[in-house]
């Protein structure tokens, strides 16, 4: 009977080229975070640099959300759990995500219905992406479907912008949900074809020569800052609306923020060249250089730690406290660093054992 049973699925193990590739989208959202605290005079090239390419960050977080649940499900299904029990898991997961989103929304501007639930920015764009790409990558056969969303995103994208149909949420404003799905489909689809070829290294160098054809192709034509800028790559208008209430009251602008057709390719590639160049370097990395992603491995605790140590910057000094070039430099390198420590602490220990057993000393033994 045992040669009759169909293969076990391999043991799971994490992946090293998306740690790779997340620890660098998250360097660059620290980076873009920071920048917005310094004074325009006072801003480097670095800083001009990550707001400028801060689509690719956006994108990169959204495929990354695609390629992790696919090799998430392919670890349930190697621990022997159940297509409704992940995706159970996976609800809850976005819906953790969905309500931190509208909570750091409605301290920044208020609790104002229906946008505290609806454009409350990254993280609840990640949970939308969360639950349709869990449905879609949990299938048994999950190529088709996959390619279907993505082609379906794409065209309703373009006819969008074609029209010259703006919807908040839906493809303007802040982390718009079209053209971020679309990356997040595009992720898992590049996941699940190279999960299918793991033990070779065509398809990574196949899609490593395309990407750079795609990108050689567009940027012979147009350059670099014409891509990533108004009005070839985002819409030039914008959202106002009133926040506060009584002196605090202030006039708030959500720029039109999208993908248009000719800056959707260059990102695309840009971030399928990334993914399938580390999947190519994958046993190097796991063997030499995994002592460099432990933001990666972590991503979520940098996210809200980053977060904390830039709104005492406000709080301490207002919307743009750093006057001085210097002083963008060196927050920059300082908060990197602290997150950094804190991720590699997070590998080495749990910080909720150690609290745990600080919290036991104090209160001596229980009777």
């Amino acid at each position: 009977m045992a040669a009759m049973e169909s293969p076990a699925t391999p043991p799971y193990r994490r992946d090293v080229a998306l740690d790779g590739l997340r620890t660098l989208a998250v360097l660059l959202m620290i980076s873009s975070h920071t920048t917005r605290l310094i004074v325009w005079d006072a801003r480097r090239e670095w800083s001009r640099l990550s707001l400028l390419i801060e689509p690719l960050t956006a994108s990169l977080f959204l495929m990354l959300v695609g390629a992790s649940l696919t090799y998430s499900w392919r670890g349930a299904r190697a621990r022997g759990l159940e297509r409704g029990v992940w995706l159970r898991k996976q609800a809850m997961r976005a819906l953790a995500l969905w309500a931190a989103s509208c909570l750091f929304y409605s301290l920044d501007d208020g609790f104002r219905l229906p946008d505290a639930v609806t454009m409350s920015g990254i993280l609840a764009t990640i949970a939308y992406a969360i639950l349709v790409c869990s449905l879609l990558v949990s299938r048994t056969r999950p190529l088709p479907f996959l390619a279907l969303a993505l082609a379906g995103l794409m065209a309703l994208d373009i006819g969008m912008d074609k029209t010259d149909t703006r919807v908040f949420i839906l493809n303007a404003g802040n982390s718009p949900l079209l053209p971020l799905l679309t990356f997040a489909c595009l992720g898992a689809l590049a996941a699940v074809a190279l999960e299918a070829r793991r033990g070779g290294r065509f398809l990574p160098a196949a899609l490593v020569a395309c990407a750079l054809l795609t990108m050689g192709l567009i940027l012979w034509r147009y350059s670099f800052q014409e891509v990533f800028s108004k009005p070839m790559g985002r819409y030039e208008t914008a959202r106002s609306f009133i926040v506060g209430s009584g002196d605090a009251i202030r006039e708030k602008r959500i720029p039109y923020y999208n993908l248009r057709p000719i800056l959707f390719p260059v990102i695309a590639s840009l971030t399928v060249l990334l993914y399938a160049a580390l999947a190519l370097f994958r046993p190097w990395l796991e063997r030499s250089a995994r002592f460099l992603f432990p933001i990666g491995r972590h991503s979520l605790d940098v996210y809200i730690l980053h977060l904390f140590l830039l709104a005492l910057l406000v709080l301490r000094g207002g919307k743009r406290p750093l006057s001085e070039t210097w002083q963008g430099d060196a927050v920059l390198l300082a908060v990197t660093g602290l997150c950094y420590a804190w991720a590699l602490g997070r590998d080495r220990f749990s910080y909720r054992g150690l609290f745990a057993g600080v919290r036991a000393r104090f209160r001596g033994p229980v009777a």
